[in-house]
């Protein structure tokens, strides 16, 4: 596994990050449920979301043996409830990973609405917030929380990024990524890419208008954040600073 920084791992080329010293393996923005709104919108895709999910899950577990399993934030993808298709891809993630890992934390997202309802059920933890060592792990939709101190790397979710290389001819493909930078405060920060298949993301470019998280838009320093790619052909690779690759993004 490649370690995008101190103690914090890249589970093969997966959207997951496994804190060796904790135990604990991170992933976000599964946005199960996804396909039940779009159709009550009359749009109809492939159900496909929970397929992505349990996938990059069993494969990450089949890879590390954590004793915490966190998802930060959007488990669900539903605003205004909790969807028949929702408690029921939720129900189907749960029963696999209870079993395996002891403990499961959902960091609360901004689609987190009625998740309180399956812990009647399921033995899982819903928390605004989860440090853990020097780390602290949140969503990503609010400003950094400033009456929480002892941390010293933020990770967060929320962004969906993504990145497109271009050529001279035009775009080469876009993939998602881990972003790696400072934050205004001296300190480190991970954005996480989304589990979910149809969550493909924001654009990372230098725009801070371009970015969803106020996180990136309002205390980090763009120029210096490093796109860590994933994907199952081209694999795990770094590129340079967004301010050296600016013209081919």
């Amino acid at each position: 596994m490649i370690e995008l920084t101190s103690g914090v791992e890249i589970v093969a080329e997966l959207p997951a990050i496994y804190l060796r010293k904790h135990k604990a393996l991170i992933i976000a923005d599964t946005h199960l449920g996804f396909e039940e709104e779009m159709a009550s919108k009359g749009v109809l895709i492939p159900p496909f979301q929970l397929d992505r999910v349990m996938k990059v899950v069993k494969e990450a577990l089949n890879l590390v043996d954590p004793e915490l399993f966190v998802i930060a934030g959007d488990l669900k993808h539903k605003f205004n409830e909790l969807g028949r298709i929702e408690r029921r891809e939720i129900a189907e993630l749960l029963t696999y990973l209870l079993p395996r890992v002891g403990d499961v934390v959902v960091i609360r997202g901004n689609h987190d609405n009625y998740l309180a309802y399956m812990t009647k059920k399921f033995p899982f933890r819903i928390v605004d917030h989860l440090r853990l060592g020097n780390y602290l792990v949140v969503h990503g939709h609010k400003p950094i929380p400033e009456d929480i101190g002892g941390w010293d790397t933020l990770i967060f979710g929320h962004e969906h990024p993504s990145i497109t290389v271009r050529d001279s001819i035009g775009s080469l493909g876009k993939f998602p990524c881990f972003l790696k930078g400072k934050l205004n405060n001296g300190k480190t920060f991970i954005t996480l890419p989304a589990v979910g298949a149809y969550q493909t993301g924001s654009r990372v470019s230098l725009s801070k208008e371009g970015y969803l998280s106020p996180i990136l838009k309002e205390s980090a320093i763009l120029e210096e954040v490093v796109p860590v790619i994933i994907d199952e052909e081209v694999g795990v690779l770094e590129l340079p600073p967004l301010s050296l690759i600016s013209d081919i993004i």
